[in-house]
């Protein structure tokens, strides 16, 4: 025995107790309140496929406590009442179901404008499953990603069944979202499941996971399982569905009271649970799985005083099950807080009777919902009970709750109906049937029956298709979905090491772990400024182009001349997307008549490699790209120094002739083959060496060892940051908008608009019609702060209104003077000139590039 606090009081529960359980057995009967017109719900599917039993355990909403096991200590509260759930007084909105009818938000509040923000708040106040707790600390979940020949999700007969097949022919996962047999109710076999169970256990290359809720079916084949403290990434060959059926949802009125329960909840009361669902009972059958519960309801004392059973079952009815209504249905329930009586209906005739319990055993509806997730062509099997058929079945009484997550009656769909929305998806959408919590398990056979009833059409009908099923086909929380976050994947070039060993301070970057500086970035700056410097730019992303349309997919993708490019020469490439707007920059470098290498910034490799990728198969062009990101490392060696310092290690001649500007030449650097490209991005003579990572760490020594006497050191991306700022280089992303056109980053000279195609053209001839609104532009400061850096981010204002914004600013060490880049929109037609920042400092907007204007030092 244990106990856990309710509202209050101490409630005890027995070993193998759900929290729902233990709570019917202490009297409770009313679990929650309705979302939209707050009626009472209890205890109704008890397999956690309906809202009814959800409510706040240990602080997390909307928690199914008829699938949670009692825990010593644990908070259970009720949620979605007014003063508290078991006496709540916006229960009156049941009584207004003429002024919020189904779509009134939609119509209600359309005017005046302000109504719908005003409304909203009250009925996000009146609604929902409880609140989140603002003080909660996140808990520490971890992710997994595990690779396996076949996921089997199910581990009941069938799932089991299966697993023990395809262990004979490789790897195999079975997941259940319960404990399997041990949440089965009496009449569905829990010792053979037992049994099957344990000799499946045995299997080599079997692994099963028990409480592990399969989230959904993804492109490719990719299930992820939540678990308590984790979420699990399975990519399996194949998938076998053996999620079993959810007992069938009765649609007549009053069908949410209180004391009205499907089967399989009733038998697991009084069967594993010990507690009497009720005193006086009516039972529905129509299943052999339902004569089976209602047998264990008598066992249980529970005096049935009648049962309606179909025709085909009635000599298998037990002793003890009162009067025997053959063929007959549930016509009513009735009843207040819960239910008093039930009305059943044969051949037209009404009969009722007084109890506290409704059973109802009307058949089974497939949990198919992972199997409809899967794409056409995959390999995804269904099995045992998911398999099932969904058939046609009667649509309902002239009244009832369709859906209980949303408080969607018939009544609600027939006018629904009759207002135009005359397809079970638009129904959906309009009525939010089958969009809450249970998404569909109960009300989306319910859903398409209706719409199939009202069709004309011979079937299949068109307009009554089963609604379509998306992830997560369980509620998750959002911490278990960011499951990993903090397990940051760090991409290392191979200089990694050395950089550590040289004291540098790491970060993150562009997805890499990079150094920003090693000690002093001022005078890594000064190195480069004044001697020569080395810096790891591995991460750049880098890429070969080659073949007989490797030619037509640069010139197709960049939007600068390509053609008159030679072999050996270089180009800096804007990238546009198809709406004209700048993603990415690099060099491209011709190879040969048909051979290119590209270099793009460190974080935009991926994005690159997709362009290249997919404009390629777009135009059909014969060309293959090639990422070499991992493959190739990156030195730059930069300063009035590098061509010196290269000339010591280098086998082949590097002067202004060999390796012109801007262009490369494969050479050989101690020993070390190199492609070397000519950059201009720090405002110096630079050389990127692009190499073989392997031999990376051999090459950055013998570097460093040949610039010993130079007081050669390396720099980092903080004395990056100030170099490229002195020559007025943007960083993509950092200095940019979105939506920043070649023409707003004052590039106008990055593009040929003479080429008959490219990507973004057609964007930039429409945009160049048009006045430009916005530009980026440089600036220098007075009268700021001493720290120039914190400017980064600041407003621009023209007489007190807001008109740009800095992207980045430093005082500039060469120039000892502040300077910055940012935006600024046009105002009255025309660009201000002089602005103000946010902190009360002067900008004045000047030409770029603000150091060495003219480019001969980085020429050499």
């Amino acid at each position: 025995m244990g106990s856990f606090e309710f509202e209050g009081r101490s409630v005890t529960f027995r070993p193998g107790d759900t929290v729902a359980s233990a709570l019917y057995r202490h009297g409770v009967r009313t679990f929650s309140r309705s979302l939209k017109y707050h009626r009472r719900r209890g205890l109704y599917c008890g397999t956690g496929d309906c809202p009814n039993c959800s409510m706040t355990v240990d602080g997390q909403p909307a928690v199914r406590t008829c699938t949670v096991r009692c825990a010593e200590g644990m908070r259970v509260e009720r949620a979605g009442g007014w003063p508290n759930a078991e006496r709540d007084l916006l229960h009156v909105t049941d009584r207004l179901h003429r002024v919020m009818p189904v779509g009134f938000y939609y119509k209600t509040f359309v005017r005046p404008r302000f109504a719908w923000a005003v409304a909203e708040r009250v009925i996000r106040r009146a609604a929902g499953l409880g609140a989140l707790p603002p003080t909660a600390s996140a808990a520490r979940k971890v992710v997994r990603h595990v690779h396996v020949d076949t996921l089997v999700i199910g581990a009941g007969l069938a799932g089991l069944e299966a697993t023990r097949e395809a262990a004979a022919s490789g790897s195999v996962l079975v997941c259940d979202e319960g404990l399997a047999a041990r949440s089965v109710a009496p009449g569905s076999a829990p010792d053979p499941i037992e049994e099957l169970r344990t000799a499946v256990a045995s299997l080599e290359h079997v692994t099963l996971l028990d409480e592990a809720t399969a989230l959904g079916v993804y492109e490719w084949l990719h299930v992820p399982l939540a678990r308590a403290g984790e979420l699990v990434h399975v990519y399996p060959s194949r998938v076998v569905v053996a999620t079993g059926a959810t007992e069938e949802h009765g649609v007549f009125p009053g069908n949410d009271l209180p004391g009205v329960m499907l089967g399989r909840a009733a038998a697991a009361l009084a069967g594993p649970h010990g507690v009497r669902p009720g005193d006086r009972a009516v039972v529905v059958v129509r299943t052999e799985e339902g004569v089976q519960h209602l047998q264990t309801l008598i066992d249980a004392g529970v005096e049935v005083v009648a049962t309606a059973v179909s025709p085909a079952l009635v000599q298998r009815v037990p002793e003890g099950a009162g009067e025997i209504v053959a063929g007959g249905d549930v016509h009513e329930a009735r009843g207040g807080s819960s239910l008093r009586s039930v009305v059943l209906r044969r051949e037209g005739l009404g009969k009722r009777f007084e109890c506290d319990l409704l059973v109802l055993s009307l058949g089974l509806v497939p949990r198919d919902g992972l199997a409809r997730m899967a794409l056409p062509g995959e390999d995804v099997t269904v099995v045992g009970d998911a398999a099932l058929g969904v058939g046609i079945a009667e649509p309902g009484g002239l009244d009832g709750m369709v859906c209980m997550c949303e408080d969607v009656s018939m009544h609600d769909l027939e006018q629904a109906w009759d207002e135009g929305f005359r397809n079970a998806e638009i129904l959906k959408r309009y009525t939010t049937t089958t969009m809450g919590p249970c998404q569909g398990a109960m009300c989306g056979r319910a859903l398409s029956c209706f719409a199939a009833s009202r069709d004309a059409t011979p079937a299949p009908s068109p307009v009554a298709p089963r609604t379509t099923a998306r992830p997560p086909a369980r509620p998750v929380t959002l911490e278990t979905l960011a499951a990993g976050v903090h397990e940051i994947v760090d991409r290392r070039t191979s200089l990694n090491e050395l950089h550590v060993a040289a004291g540098a301070r790491l970060d993150r970057s562009g997805g890499w772990l990079r150094p920003f500086s090693y000690g002093d970035w001022r005078e890594e700056y000064r190195a480069v400024r004044e001697r020569v410097s080395l810096m790891d730019v591995g991460t750049l992303g880098k890429f070969a182009i080659a073949g007989p349309g490797a030619g037509d997919l640069v010139d197709r993708l960049f939007p600068c001349r390509i053609d008159d490019l030679e072999p050996g020469r270089t180009r800096y490439v804007l990238t546009l997307d198809d709406a004209g707007y700048a993603m990415d920059d690099g060099l491209l470098s011709r190879v040969g008549a048909e051979e290119w290498f590209l270099t793009t910034t460190s974080g935009g490799a991926g994005r690159a490699d997709a362009r290249l990728r997919n404009l390629a198969d777009r135009l059909g062009l014969d060309a293959h790209v090639l990422d070499r990101t991992a493959q190739w490392g990156a030195i730059n060696v930069a300063g009035p120094l590098a061509r010196d310092l290269l000339e010591r290690l280098a086998d082949d001649s590097i002067d202004a002739a060999s390796v012109p500007y801007p262009g490369f030449a494969d050479l050989s650097v101690a020993g070390v083959p190199c492609r070397a490209i000519r950059t201009g991005f720090v405002g110096e003579l630079a050389f990127e060496l692009h190499h073989p990572r392997r031999r990376g760490p051999e090459l950055w020594a013998a570097l460093a060892d040949a610039g010993r006497d130079w007081d050669l050191m390396p720099h980092g991306l903080d004395a990056l940051e100030l170099l490229r700022l002195e020559k007025g280089h943007v960083y993509i992303g950092q200095d940019t908008m979105p939506d920043d056109t070649p023409a707003k980053l004052g590039m106008p000279w990055a593009v040929d608009m003479s080429k008959r195609w490219f990507v973004g053209k057609r964007a930039l001839e429409r945009m160049g019609e048009l006045p430009m609104a916005r530009r980026h532009v440089g600036l220098e400061f007075s009268g700021g702060p001493r720290a120039t850096a914190d400017l980064r981010g600041e407003p621009l204002l023209v007489e007190g209104q807001v008109v740009g914004r800095i992207t980045s600013a430093e005082r500039s060490i060469v120039l000892d003077r502040p300077i910055g880049l940012g935006w600024i929109r046009a105002v009255d037609g025309g660009f201000p000139d002089r602005l103000r920042t946010g902190s009360g400092a002067t900008a004045s907007v000047v030409t770029t590039p603000f150091y060495d204007p003219d480019g001969g030092r980085m020429r050499g």
